[in-house]
């Protein structure tokens, strides 16, 4: 019996080897990526951009916001480590930084644009349908925080515990392509009542978008450190994700 119970333990440990090996390193596990997401919202806080102050500031200061917050951004966790190998929870990590991106947006359009009159309103009724104008912008305003202060986060990740080359200056690029992407969206939007002007806007959507979606399936198909060391990597490489509707991440 102690000579099998020693078998038994010697090839347990080597197929728990051969699975790390495969997946391109040690598992990572949820409180990993919570502790350090959670200290990387405290280095924004205290000594980060001006940007990256306001919005850690913001979600620390009040409780009942951070508590939110950590729920949430706890199951964009979980979805990321889903994926059975590193190098796709990698690329799960860059598409939810791709979500993100679009679910700050609309606020981001409104803060920076600042439309006025029924312009304003227009647009926020075009996102949110029927629903109170002042609750609807309060709602806004909230997944704005939290997706910001998630994209803090997962930026940070993507160069530390999951490493995708894409984070740095290419999903930098995309993210200030989208803007451009998402703001043409949205003045289009706007000027529906004014067919000369609704009529230029939509000329250059399509354009815009496929040249979004064209620079966001490069940045998902850029190979990871472990994949480049993977024989499988290029067949997985090669699939294609969904495309996505760019302009309705902003939906809710």
């Amino acid at each position: 019996m102690p000579g099998n119970t020693a078998k038994l333990g010697i090839a347990d440990t080597f197929t728990r080897l051969l699975r790390l090996t495969l997946a391109g390193g040690a598992e990572i596990t949820l409180t990993q990526l919570m502790d350090a997401s959670e200290e990387r919202l405290g280095t924004a806080a205290r000594s980060g951009s001006s940007h990256e102050q306001l919005i850690a500031s913001r979600l620390r200061d009040n409780p009942r916001d951070y508590r939110r917050w950590e729920l949430e951004h706890s199951t964009h966790m979980e979805r990321v480590l889903k994926a059975p190998r590193r190098t796709q929870q990698a690329i799960a990590l860059l598409s939810l930084g791709f979500s993100l991106t679009h679910r700050r947006a609309l606020f981001e359009f409104l803060r920076s644009t600042s439309p006025r009159g029924w312009r304003r309103r227009q647009l926020v009724k075009h996102f949110h349908g029927g629903h109170s104008y002042s609750q609807a912008l309060v709602a806004e305003h909230g997944v704005y925080l939290r997706s910001a202060a998630s994209l803090i986060c997962v930026e940070h990740l993507g160069t530390g515990k999951l490493v995708h080359p894409a984070f740095g200056d290419p999903f930098l690029k995309y993210q200030q392509s989208y803007v451009e992407y998402f703001r043409t969206y949205c003045h289009s939007a706007m000027t529906a009542q004014n067919a000369q002007e609704s009529d230029t806007e939509q000329t250059l959507l399509p354009a815009l978008k496929f040249d979004l979606l064209e620079m966001r399936s490069k940045l998902l198909a850029m190979p990871t450190e472990s994949a480049a060391r993977t024989p499988s990597a290029k067949s997985r490489a090669s699939s294609k994700p969904k495309s996505p509707d760019l302009a309705s991440g902003a939906k809710r």
